[in-house]
């Protein structure tokens, strides 16, 4: 479309995925194996970039904020997703709050992170947003 003017973004701030950059599983917070992205040995660990710094999330691996997954094992795997889903909650809360509503649901699984709108883990937990939208 415009030969010469793209650019390549870091994977971990634009679509971050929280996966792994290693080929081999991560034990203790400590990666094995080669880089998936083709450098030698010093690839980027996506899950250890913080929040402040992370512009866009695709949530494949963490799986979807509506599963009501608490992720709250303390591992690299799962700290980051905590945080992502907290985010998208928080995301949701302040868009009820813009309609009049309190920006709290009645769940009440993890409600440091799901904001009360889960009632327990797994997607039939999950409580929707309810009608009138906004």
């Amino acid at each position: 479309l415009h030969p010469g003017s793209s650019m390549e973004l870091n994977r971990c701030v634009y679509n971050q995925m929280c996966d792994n950059p290693r080929d081999q599983r991560t034990v203790d917070d400590v990666v094995h194996g080669n880089c998936r992205t083709g450098e030698l040995d010093d690839c980027e660990d996506c899950r250890s970039r913080p929040l402040e710094e992370v512009a866009t999330a695709h949530f494949t691996l963490c799986q979807k904020p509506w599963m009501c997954l608490p992720h709250n094992e303390d591992r690299i795997q799962e700290r980051l997703c905590r945080k992502l889903i907290r985010e998208w909650f928080r995301t949701r809360s302040d868009m009820e709050k813009s309609w009049g509503r309190t920006g709290q649901g009645s769940g009440k699984c993890d409600k440091d992170v799901f904001f009360g709108y889960c009632n327990h883990p797994g997607k039939d937990g999950y409580i929707p947003i309810q009608k009138p939208f906004g």
